[in-house]
Parts: C-alpha cells; sequence; structure tokens
C-alpha cells in the first residue's frame, strides 16, 4: 500500500468553510471513515453512493484509504449536498430523489454521476435559491 501525506479524516463542519479549500483538498487521498460520513450526509445506502464513486463495492469493503481521484468525487458529492442543505434544509432529501421536470424528468441524484451533472445541479441550486427557475 502506498504512503500518503495526506488523508482526509472528517468532513468540514459548513459549506463555506469546505468551499474554501476545495482545489487543495482534492488532492489528497480520503479515509473510509469520512466516505462513512458522506454517505450519511447524503443518507444514500452504500451501494447506491458507491455506484457514484470510481470504486467497486469490493474495493470500498477491502481498503480503508483510497486515492486522490476518489477524493475528488466524493467532494464533488459533499459540495452539492451541502449547498443544497444550506439553502433548503432536509426538504434537499425529497427533492434529490424524485423526478424533475427540469431535468427531463430525471431524479437529481442521478446527476451526481459525472462532474457535468454535478456542475449541473450546482446551478440549479443556486438559481433555486435566489428564486430564479427559468
Amino acid at each position: 500500500m502506498s504512503e500518503h501525506k495526506n488523508i482526509l479524516q472528517e468532513p468540514a463542519l459548513s459549506y463555506e468553510s469546505f468551499q474554501e479549500g476545495y482545489y487543495e483538498l482534492a488532492g489528497q487521498a480520503i479515509s473510509k471513515t469520512y466516505i462513512k460520513s458522506i454517505i450519511q450526509l447524503t443518507r444514500m445506502n452504500v451501494p447506491d453512493f458507491i455506484d457514484l464513486i470510481p470504486i467497486s463495492i469490493d474495493t470500498y469493503k477491502r481498503k480503508n484509504i483510497f486515492n486522490p481521484i476518489v477524493t475528488e468525487k466524493v467532494l464533488q458529492i459533499e459540495e452539492v449536498y451541502r449547498k443544497g442543505l444550506d439553502a433548503f434544509g432536509p426538504g434537499l432529501y425529497d427533492w434529490f430523489n424524485s423526478p424533475n421536470t427540469y431535468l427531463g424528468g430525471v431524479k437529481p441524484q442521478k446527476l451526481l454521476s459525472n462532474s457535468f451533472g454535478v456542475r449541473q445541479l450546482l446551478e440549479l441550486l443556486g438559481r433555486m435559491e435566489y428564486g430564479i427557475l427559468a
């Protein structure tokens, strides 16, 4: 197993503090503890969450530290959820799991699977926060 100088162990406490260091954090390894915290934040089950990140369920079960590619994806998901929860509170969970007309009938959670979807969700959440829906 390779040595990692910096390993993310605990999620940021607020979206603002998370957002400030995003670039630096994305280049670090990430612990299973951190991933478990984000799974709790999203209220997803483990297999659904693992389907969104670039590892298999077997790798997740076997390892405790993951490379920066995994870190980046987990941080993207965290950013979307923290921004949404800060803006809308727990109602965000229902929104994420309901088909969305604006998104062509797709559940917003499905868009977390790639960076284009993440960007679209962040943009949509920002517009919704300010009441701009068109």
